[in-house]
């Protein structure tokens, strides 16, 4: 399965727009005014949210709580600040998101890879694109949520932006990022 995560740069706030094997299925904004930030994520045309992702305070890390639709609450967490490794409990299923070398990330549920994504190095006129490929069966908003949060936290300007250059992860890493991994 493949998940496009295009976010709208030029609209007020950051809006995104989510398609899961190029058909819209979901989007996404960030609340306007909020101390910190505050992201929704909708199924397309439901006015409830699927997940809102809550960034809390914290310095040099990235703390979210995402309360999910049946407001089951959620904690992503920082691992590794130096080595970008997240994790996230759902239920009895530990999720562990790493940050590899460049602008790739891979996520593990149980130990076993389910998904990655890579992000755009240059945009013009727009905002960040990520394109996540996953298993069929896996969670899509969840990690649709863990996406969405990298964002947020790697995002210095919520402004819009003529150019943008990401170069991406130069630092160590907690797991080398496998060529070889095929979703299922």
């Amino acid at each position: 399965m493949e998940i496009d995560v295009n976010q709208l740069k030029i609209s007020i706030g950051d809006k995104y727009k989510i398609f899961i094997d190029r058909q819209q299925t979901h989007v996404a904004s960030r609340k306007l005014i909020s101390l910190l930030p505050v992201v929704y994520l909708y199924e397309l045309n439901d006015a409830r949210p699927r997940m809102t992702i809550n960034k809390l305070l914290s310095f040099f890390k990235a703390t979210y709580d995402i309360t999910r639709w049946d407001n089951n609450v959620l904690e992503f967490r920082t691992k590794s600040f130096w080595k970008s490794q997240y994790e996230c409990q759902v239920g009895d299923d530990s999720y562990s998101i790493y940050g590899h070398t460049g602008r790739k990330f891979s996520i593990f549920k149980n130990d076993t890879q389910v998904a990655w994504w890579g992000k755009n190095g240059v945009t013009w006129f727009e905002g960040d694109n990520y394109k996540i490929i996953a298993d069929k069966n896996a969670d899509i908003d969840l990690l649709i949520s863990f996406c969405l949060i990298a964002d947020n936290f790697s995002s210095e300007s919520h402004g819009g932006n003529t150019l943008t250059i990401d170069l991406g992860n130069i630092g160590p890493q907690a797991r080398k990022f496998d060529l070889e991994w095929q979703p299922k």
